[in-house]
């Protein structure tokens, strides 16, 4: 899962960036045939809706984005095959492509994850008597496994599960969530470097406006700058409007407020 979708960057680039195709015509069932081809390549994730008849099939089937074909689909005899999808002149993949590696310049840049995530983190232990420890990723959600090390660090580990909550091992409410932060209150760990194994979800449920838009900006810097889309685009009357000092200026804006600002709340 990424921060922002296929479609919410092709219409962040304007109307004319993608097509929408509405009620095409594919085939016609047989009852035998699972394979129909659609007339256009270069589909965009989430656009596509296929009907029986004009009712919408909800009956699992794959499509092939970048090739526009349709498999597994079996459809009564003399079943009318109609769709609905938007295309780009970019493949898909390239797309997911772009919107990863935008995913990691947010991460990077701003020092956190937004999409749910779920990490295992090894924790080093200097001093015995502490008993406040801040995860890498933040906020955390949940902690579904905390572990001690029972052996030196020479030695093959012997994991032993602690129990989360009062009267147990360690803290972790609502305050620690928002700070990555979890609290031992019992049965401390020894000295060593990895001691502690902490498997934890961190990233947003919802994730913030302000996340959203920043990985939307960083989305189209990173695809306008890519030689497939300035090969196709470059010198076309539908080329982006975007304009890339602006989004320079406002990533770095965003950048620096995620960066600095507790935004627990999207």
């Amino acid at each position: 899962m990424t921060t922002i979708t296929s479609l919410d960057l092709w219409k962040s680039l304007g109307k004319n960036s993608y097509t929408k195709i509405r009620t095409e015509a594919v085939g016609t069932g047989d009852g035998v045939e699972t394979t129909f081809s659609l007339e256009f390549d270069n589909l965009i994730t989430d656009s596509t809706t296929l009907y029986a008849n004009a009712v919408e099939i909800t009956t699992s089937y794959t499509i092939d984005l970048d090739d526009g074909v349709v498999t597994g689909l079996t459809l009564a005899s003399d079943s009318a095959l109609t769709a609905d999808y938007s295309k780009a002149d970019i493949p898909d993949s390239h797309i997911q492509e772009v919107l990863a590696r935008a995913d990691e310049n947010l991460t990077s840049s701003t020092g956190r994850d937004f999409v749910l995530t779920t990490t295992t983190e090894y924790i080093s232990v200097e001093d015995t008597r502490q008993d406040e420890y801040f995860l890498k990723h933040w906020p955390a959600t949940t902690i579904s496994s905390l572990e001690m090390n029972q052996n030196g660090p020479t030695d093959t580990p012997d994991w032993e599960s602690r129990t989360q909550g009062l009267g147990n091992d360690f803290i972790f409410n609502d305050e620690d969530r928002s700070n990555g932060r979890f609290r031992i209150i019992d049965n401390f760990p020894m000295k060593g470097k990895d001691i502690i194994k902490v498997t934890y979800v961190h990233g947003y449920s919802t994730i913030p406006k302000r996340a959203e838009e920043l990985a939307t900006l960083l989305s189209q810097k990173e695809l306008i700058n890519s030689t497939i889309y300035q090969t196709i685009y470059l010198g076309r009357d539908d080329s982006s409007p975007i304009n890339l000092d602006v989004v320079e200026n406002r990533i770095t804006a965003l950048t620096n407020e995620l960066k600095s600002m507790n935004i627990e709340k999207p």
